[in-house]
């Protein structure tokens, strides 16, 4: 390989990692603003989005959603379910390889349903793969989220149901 060649390499390795960081970061904020067509572009069709800890014993994970339409639709409607919902101080880091983007930090919220404050400690991953999110996994305390007493919409119960089944 030549030393031209070498750098095109390294450059498109920055590009994929930078773009893998960006992706997340836009879509983070998207949730934050509310912007429904943001959240929308930012997912590849067949995404999949994973709350691997759950409130239950099991070891199971609290929920998977599968598809663009079951994804948008949960995230969609944590705007009905919180008013404020934001990661004010959230830290950032990637993958060595660029295709995937971590955040780690604490949320804040005001529950709609009762006007209570709501903060939980999140690492979220986000795979990436030709500009687009694939994956989200997202770590939390499941147990405080359920404690919230919020009704569950059709589209979560799937997404438990769907680990049950498994």
């Amino acid at each position: 390989m030549t030393a031209s060649k070498d750098q095109d390499v390294g450059r498109s390795r920055t590009i994929a990692r930078e773009s893998a960081l960006k992706v997340a970061r836009d879509y983070v904020r998207f949730i934050e603003i509310g912007d429904r067509e943001g959240i929308v572009n930012s997912l590849a069709d067949d995404v999949v989005q994973i709350f691997p800890i759950s409130s239950e014993a099991t070891g199971d994970p609290q929920g998977i959603f599968s598809g663009k339409e079951e994804v948008v639709d949960y995230t969609c409607g944590l705007f009905r379910k919180f008013t404020g919902l934001r990661w004010p101080d959230p830290e950032w880091t990637e993958s060595a390889d660029g295709t995937r983007a971590f955040l780690e930090g604490r949320g804040d919220a005001t529950v709609t349903q009762s006007g209570e404050r709501y903060s939980n400690v999140y690492i979220t991953r986000f795979d990436v793969k030709d500009g687009l999110i694939v994956r989200i996994a997202e770590y939390a305390n499941a147990t405080l989220y359920v404690s919230l007493g919020i009704e569950p919409s059709p589209t979560e119960i799937k997404a438990v149901e769907r680990v049950q089944k498994a």
